[in-house]
């Protein structure tokens, strides 16, 4: 009896925990999310890393920074989706209907523009 049970108990775990099982492979309807992966650079000095760009979906609650080297992402629902790209002092981008495909990754590279300061200066006598 014993061997029977230590026999059972190595077989379930091995099914359980082998990398090729997965859960949702026995739920047909089971939705599955598409991923979107960026990159937000600067344009204008030699393309570095934006970090803690915010990268906005909008109509959504689903708002991200940027890291370190400038790279976020989402995991989203399948669907369309308008990405606003913003950071100080650079102009903010939205990217429209951006394409989410369940089980698929969109990797987006984003190139930001400074912002140009207009100056007067006036000179008093």
């Amino acid at each position: 009896m014993r061997l029977l049970v230590t026999a059972f108990l190595i077989f379930t775990s091995t099914f359980l925990y082998s990398q090729s099982f997965e859960v949702s492979s026995f739920f047909a309807d089971a939705p599955k999310n598409g991923k979107i992966e960026g990159v937000v650079l600067d344009n204008e000095v030699d393309h570095e890393p934006l970090a803690f760009a915010t990268i906005t979906v909008k109509n959504t609650n689903f708002e991200t920074n940027s890291d370190l080297t400038g790279s976020f992402s989402f995991n989203l629902k399948p669907g369309n989706y308008t990405l606003e790209v913003a950071f100080l002092g650079y102009a903010t981008i939205e990217l429209r209907d951006v394409a989410v495909v369940a089980g698929n990754t969109l990797s987006i590279t984003q190139k930001l523009k400074a912002l140009k300061l207009n100056t007067d200066i006036s000179l008093g006598n």
